[in-house]
């Protein structure tokens, strides 16, 4: 969706975005309350906006989250082990704790979860499910992460997203291990998450591709550890990654893009009995023909993913810990809450250029 679409959308009076104040909630054995620092805008927050992602309204949106416990029952603090001031980055979602896919570790498949920002409604109490927000309530079955003292609200904001995601997509399902060749499809901050997981995980050819109106993400692959940089819509990606690999081609390819056309040029970009990770979405009536001949010749496994777990959010605190790669760099627009509107106009922009992660300060709480 463009963004004079979205400006047009927000005008009508049904959908004109106003701020709206709710009770501070007050806090029980094992809930908390969090100070938010920063609130990531993803493409699902737009789609939320525009109508086209089923949610229910009232809403406050926001999923990316990182904040300071602002205050926290005795419980939940030895369960989270924080206490206030402490800076967290929060997963987007709390789950019921007892169904198979919580009790599984996999919590984002949960029927009765939470959705922080995306699918519990501010009528429900106590009212703030979201990060869009100068104060954020966690319920009992959240997934709090202290981080380091030194780490910045930036780099936290990125962990519970973007860097999970490259880990999660890059080597807990695609597998990409040390003397891989791996490819990916996609040079926004979690495709340039995936190309750093691919190298810190010792990956021995990394190729990073994107649109040539990409520039910034481009220009910052190298940093994250590509060795090779496409623009696809200037060069044979297929050819460029034929020679990068010396003619064997890409053990990995992770697509992040969810376009369709690159869905279908990950089957001719990897090897036979290769991984393809298909982690963009395309749109629910989006049909993607694919070659199943060539799915079956090659032996190629196709794994799809949707988001990532706890294991992948410690292992990517740990990754921007080290200080490897420059992911702060990745947040390259900040607006006020009360510029929601503006900031949400420009993630609707398909033109990314010097756009990477737009992120909102909400204003700091009276204490």
């Amino acid at each position: 969706m463009a963004a004079a679409e979205v400006e047009a959308m927000l005008l009508t009076e049904e959908r004109t975005f106003r701020p709206q104040r709710y009770p501070v909630p007050q806090v029980a054995d094992d809930d908390g309350l969090l100070e938010v620092e920063l609130a990531g805008i993803c493409h699902t927050d737009v789609d939320i906006l525009a109508g086209t992602f089923a949610t229910p309204l009232p809403l406050v949106m926001g999923h990316e989250i990182v904040g300071r416990i602002h205050d926290i029952g005795s419980r939940a603090a030895r369960r989270w082990g924080v206490g206030p001031g402490d800076r967290v980055a929060v997963e987007p979602m709390a789950g019921c704790g007892t169904c198979h896919y919580c009790t599984s570790g996999k919590t984002r498949f949960c029927a009765d979860a939470i959705g922080y920002g995306t699918s519990t409604s501010a009528e429900r109490p106590p009212h703030l499910f979201g990060a869009y927000s100068p104060l954020m309530y966690l319920a009992p079955g959240s997934l709090v992460h202290r981080l380091p003292a030194d780490m910045s609200a930036e780099t936290g904001m990125l962990c519970t997203v973007a860097i999970s995601n490259g880990i999660q997509w890059t080597l807990a399902r695609g597998g990409a291990r040390q003397g891989d060749r791996v490819v990916v499809q996609g040079v926004g901050p979690i495709g340039l998450s995936c190309v750093a997981a691919a190298r810190a995980a010792g990956a021995r050819t990394v190729v990073a591709t994107g649109l040539s109106r990409d520039v910034r993400g481009l220009e910052l692959a190298p940093a994250f550890g590509a060795d090779v940089v496409v623009a696809v819509d200037e060069d044979d990606v297929v050819d460029v990654v034929t020679r990068a690999t010396e003619g064997e081609l890409a053990d990995v390819v992770v697509d992040t893009t969810g376009s369709p056309r690159a869905v279908r040029t990950s089957l001719d970009l990897v090897r036979k009995t290769g991984t393809v990770v298909s982690a963009g979405v395309t749109g629910k009536d989006t049909l993607t023909p694919l070659p199943l001949d060539l799915l079956l010749l090659k032996e190629i496994r196709l794994q799809g993913v949707f988001s990532f777990d706890s294991e992948a959010v410690r292992r990517a605190i740990a990754l921007a810990s080290s200080g490897r790669f420059p992911f702060e760099q990745l947040i390259t627009h900040r607006f006020d809450l009360a510029e929601a509107e503006r900031a949400l106009q420009l993630v609707a922009d398909g033109a990314s250029g010097d756009r990477l992660k737009v992120v909102l300060c909400p204003p700091a709480v009276d204490r």
